[in-house]
């Protein structure tokens, strides 16, 4: 009996050893410090806004108090920034510009 427990024991062991009772679980990800919070997608949404403003300066002269900008963040980290005019009953787009936010520059543009 003594013999069967012993090998009982190492048995077990050995199962317990070679699946690793004390591994850590896989499925957890620690966060990447690549996120960023909601204040500093504000602070990046603003900043694109301001950029896309400066180039339409540059380009078509003075803002209107009927001008606005929509900024919408694509999978590749760029923007896309809408630029519209508010004609009362609808919208007339003005531009649409592709802004990367490291750079700070328009990548392209649709006038």
């Amino acid at each position: 009996m003594k013999r069967f427990k012993i090998k009982m024991l190492i048995i077990l062991s050995a199962v317990v050893i070679l699946s690793g009772c004390g591994k850590v679980d896989s499925t957890y990800k620690p966060k990447e410090s690549s996120e960023l919070t909601k204040e500093q997608k504000v602070v990046e949404e603003r900043m694109v806004i301001q950029i896309a403003k400066n180039y339409v300066k540059k380009t078509y002269g003075e803002l209107t108090d009927n001008q606005h900008f929509d900024a919408k963040k694509e999978k590749d980290g760029t923007y896309t920034v809408q630029v519209y005019r508010d004609l009362g009953n609808y919208n007339e787009g003005i531009a649409w510009l592709n802004v990367n936010p490291k750079t700070k520059k328009v990548i392209d543009g649709v006038h």
